[in-house]
């Protein structure tokens, strides 16, 4: 997270964002698609930091071993241990504080390496935190608590091949360390302070994806990709350092064949990149989506579990992408769980984790404390073979363009429906092509739905000012 000193954008999606159901919950209160709550905790009594955000809680992890599936919530007094096996019974099953707490923690970061917690904070006189998760469920075990490698550190991220954690800002900034004994790491490198191009070339880098050796920064510039097999000696592979609606690049995530990096503009209004990375000399931006939301919806941090895109965006909830077709991503799903308007600050979703076996995924809110979703919904949703309609752009001054992919040319209808449900608008189409003017409706979220020989729905924004 970053204080942004720049005026809130507006950006259209350069790839077609197709809604694959409108089957929602409606049983939750939560605004919803597709994707049902199984758990809530939040605990009123944790103090709230009182630096900008207004945070009591920020990044979420999660782990799995014998059988059973826990979930590790930061918040300002430390993290806090959950056994969400069994979701609509899940419990607190411990607590560590951190070496810094109170209301003027804002970050805290979360990685699990070789059955260990590795804890850090970017506030205060921090320490690097390792737990032992062996004695799951009954609780945990700190093994290390020091700040004689770093103090703080904004992110970490973690090489399981070759067990090398990465920190990224705070104290040191970009540093490696062995972890091969999780509770005796050591430092490899301190790349501000030890390798001599680094400033110049890369600077300080917000967090990164890492693996097998290979990292990709999140960095002032932008992006750039290294080959840290040597951990004193890095070599430059690529960058990308102007793309378009280019902003902070806060972090990002590969997909499982390595082919495809979701990046994560920490920009109000920029939406969500995704970077052809099979050819590093190269990297270019092939598509973008955006949750539609809002003019200021802003996101955090991408994952990437097969072809699906798991999204932790703050104020609009969580949210689900296929990318099967990188072109053409398919919004899947979504879950809302920050009751707040959107504006120009920070709140609500921080991060996700969707890598457990159950297939639930966890979710951290900055404000309402630890979600786990079951998605079974809409990672079930089909894929179609192929989109009957193209309905863009999704965020108009009033003008939406609706094109049949179908080759049909029979009639088809045109239905608009506020963000309340009601039908406002409803008008034919006659042909493979068709313009749809929404000047004299209210600024706001609508989703315009066609039905002729098969049918499509798109959420769509409207501002005047666009």
């Amino acid at each position: 997270m970053k204080i942004l000193e720049r005026p809130a954008i507006m950006v259209a999606k350069c790839g077609a964002f197709a809604l694959a159901s409108l089957i929602a919950n409606s049983t939750m209160s939560q605004d919803s698609l597709n994707v049902r709550r199984l758990f809530h905790w939040d605990d009123p009594s944790i103090p709230m930091g009182v630096e900008v955000y207004f945070n009591q809680y920020n990044d979420v992890w999660g782990y799995a071993a014998n059988g059973r599936e826990y979930a590790f919530l930061g918040s300002t007094l430390g993290v806090h241990v959950f056994d969400v096996t069994e979701p609509a019974s899940s419990v607190l099953v411990d607590h560590v504080p951190g070496a810094f707490s109170g209301t003027g923690v804002i970050h805290r970061d979360y990685k699990v390496y070789q059955g260990h917690l590795f804890a850090t904070c970017d506030q205060g006189p921090s320490t690097l935190q390792v737990m032992d998760l062996q004695y799951l469920p009954d609780s945990v075990h700190v093994v290390y608590d020091s700040p004689a490698l770093f103090a703080r550190a904004h992110n970490i991220q973690i090489d399981t091949v070759n067990a090398r954690m990465y920190t990224c800002g705070g104290s040191t900034e970009f540093s490696v360390y062995d972890i091969s004994d999780p509770a005796n790491p050591a430092l490899l490198s301190n790349c501000e302070a030890d390798v001599p191009w680094w400033g110049n070339v890369v600077g300080y880098v917000h967090d990164c994806f890492v693996r097998d050796n290979i990292v990709w920064t999140n960095d002032q510039d932008g992006m750039h990709v290294l080959d840290f097999t040597d951990a004193a000696n890095p070599a430059l592979l690529g960058s990308l350092t102007n793309y378009p609606d280019q902003g902070y690049n806060h972090s990002s995530w590969m997909n499982d064949a390595g082919t495809l990096l979701a990046m994560a503009d920490e920009t109000h209004g920029s939406p969500l990149k995704f970077v052809d990375a099979t050819n590093l000399s190269d990297l270019q931006v092939i598509a973008t989506v955006t949750s539609g939301v809002d003019p200021t919806s802003v996101l955090h941090n991408p994952f990437f579990v097969g072809d699906m895109v798991h999204v932790a965006y703050y104020y609009d909830g969580y949210w689900l992408w296929n990318l099967a077709d990188p072109q053409q991503p398919i919004l899947l799903g979504y879950f809302d769980t920050c009751l707040e308007p959107n504006t120009n600050s920070y709140s609500g979703a921080w991060g996700t984790y969707p890598f457990l076996p159950s297939g639930h995924v966890l979710v951290s809110d900055m404000q309402t404390g630890l979600w786990v979703l079951d998605v079974d919904q809409a990672t079930g949703v089909a894929t179609p073979a192929t989109d009957a309609f193209r309905i863009h752009p999704t965020i108009t001054n009033g003008l939406v363009n609706i094109q049949c992919l179908l080759n049909e040319t029979g009639a088809s209808r045109i239905e608009v429906i506020d963000a309340k449900g009601a039908l406002v608008m409803t008008t034919g189409m006659n042909s493979t092509t068709s313009l749809l003017d929404l000047s004299r409706l209210d600024d706001g979220l609508y989703i315009v739905r066609v039905s002729g020989a098969a049918t499509h729905t798109q959420r769509i924004v409207k501002n005047a000012a666009r």
